[in-house]
């Protein structure tokens, strides 16, 4: 994993994008291209500087036992607690659930909350209500991925997205740079719902850049203090790119990193 910002290469995330984490803090990522591997790896990273960390979502994530035996599962070695277990008919136990929690993140320091998405096999998706404030205050840092992208290197929101929480103290907004030069409708998740003057056939330098400081865009939904990741940076024209777009993001006052999440 290799990680820049205007000032040159980075040892870490939080570095790159130039964050001091708060206490207890909640950390939401948007966009497309990388929320998942840019979720797993600062996780790690928080955890192995000590931080009990937690993984967690709003929206859809792929059941963790979809990447069974994938060498490249962004979960392996992380532990996952399915709050249903803790249950009992309409009630929720609280305290089981809390000691559960406790537990796991003493041992690991890194654990996964969801739950099991009954309609959706295959998914998973946001833990019950009654569990954020148990895994707010037992972990340091919690991490969830507050957007879609049916794997799609860009996107616009849809009208209903992201599903960023009210108590978010960051937000980190995503872009894969494999969709500079492709044709707009096959890498942009909700094309059709990008405005006309933005709209072109190819993505460039300069819609990414537009698309991600847009209010209506990268920008939408973003609570606490907002940056901005250039995921997928693996070559250096890419590297490249991804400086200029950094420059234009700069011009609107955004911070921003890019790197390439191995």
């Amino acid at each position: 994993m290799k990680l820049w910002n205007y000032k040159g290469e980075q040892d870490s995330i939080t570095e790159a994008l130039q964050l001091s984490i708060p206490g207890h803090a909640l950390i939401a990522l948007t966009g497309a291209g990388g929320k998942t591997s840019l979720m797993t790896a600062w996780a790690r990273e928080l955890s192995d500087s000590g931080k009990k960390t937690v993984i967690t979502t709003t929206t859809n994530l792929h059941h963790p036992d979809h990447f069974r035996n994938d060498p490249a599962d962004p979960y392996r070695g992380i532990p996952v607690i399915y709050p249903e277990v803790f249950r009992d008919g309409s009630s929720f136990d609280t305290d089981r659930f809390a000691s559960e929690l406790e537990d796991i993140l003493d041992k690991n320091s890194l654990a996964m909350v969801v739950s099991c998405d009954p309609e959706k096999p295959g998914k998973v998706m946001s833990p019950p209500p009654e569990a954020d404030g148990v895994i707010r205050m037992k972990a340091d840092a919690v991490i969830t991925e507050a957007d879609g992208s049916r794997r799609k290197p860009f996107k616009w929101p849809k009208p209903w997205e992201p599903a960023v929480p009210e108590e978010t103290d960051i937000t980190v907004c995503v872009a894969g740079l494999s969709a500079l030069g492709r044709k707009l409708q096959d890498v942009m998740y909700a094309a059709e719902e990008l405005p006309a003057a933005l709209h072109r056939e190819t993505v460039d330098e300069q819609l990414i850049g537009a698309v991600l400081a847009s209010a209506d865009g990268g920008q939408k939904g973003a609570r606490g203090e907002f940056r901005v990741f250039l995921n997928q940076a693996d070559n250096d024209s890419l590297m490249q790119s991804a400086f200029r777009i950094r420059q234009i993001l700069g011009v609107c006052g955004i911070q921003s990193a890019w790197g390439a999440l191995i």
